[in-house]
């Protein structure tokens, strides 16, 4: 029987990495969301949250500031940082739907100068969110750079576990 990777198993295999070899840079996350802010969160974004990201924010509420980031130079998201920046975003690029911008999209991972991995919600027959979209603020090509956030969490984990990927504090946290 074949079992459906999930997001949260490749965010143990990623700290359980940290603890093992860099155990003074945890706690890597910050403790789950409740139910109550994930439906506060959903009511401000006018649409409920895919299965597999909903069960990310239940385990892990994003990053505590200081954290390594997460994906390249990117932070994972507290679930109301997302929303701000989402709502900032949608002010920015409108409501419309765009290839430089969709309400559809949510910023799950943000750096400082204004670029995000974005999570395309627009739910898709599995009942799992789509791909991850790459938004950089300064060019209006979105790539995109994993069919889905396990996907995309997987390549950090197996990354970390093989040594393809290493904690570089010259770029702020995990990098491959």
């Amino acid at each position: 029987m074949l079992i459906d990777p999930d997001p949260v198993s490749a965010l143990k295999r990623i700290e359980a990495w940290l603890a093992r070899e860099y155990p003074d840079r945890l706690p890597l996350f910050r403790p789950g969301a409740s139910a109550g802010t994930l439906q506060r969160v959903e009511a401000k974004l006018g649409a409920t949250l895919p299965g597999d990201i909903r069960m990310l924010y239940a385990a892990h509420d994003g990053q505590p500031e200081g954290a390594p980031s997460l994906y390249l130079n990117q932070r994972w998201l507290p679930v109301d940082v997302m929303a701000v920046t989402w709502e900032d975003l949608c002010r920015r690029y409108g409501a419309a739907v765009t290839a430089e911008w969709s309400t559809g999209w949510l910023p799950l991972f943000g750096s400082v100068r204004g670029d995000h991995y974005c999570v395309d919600i627009r739910v898709r027959p599995s009942g799992r969110a789509g791909p991850i979209i790459w938004f950089l603020y300064d060019n209006p090509e979105r790539a995109i750079i994993a069919h889905d956030i396990t996907q995309m969490l997987e390549r950090v984990a197996d990354g970390v576990e093989t040594g393809r990927w290493r904690l570089d504090d010259g770029y702020d946290g995990f990098s491959d």
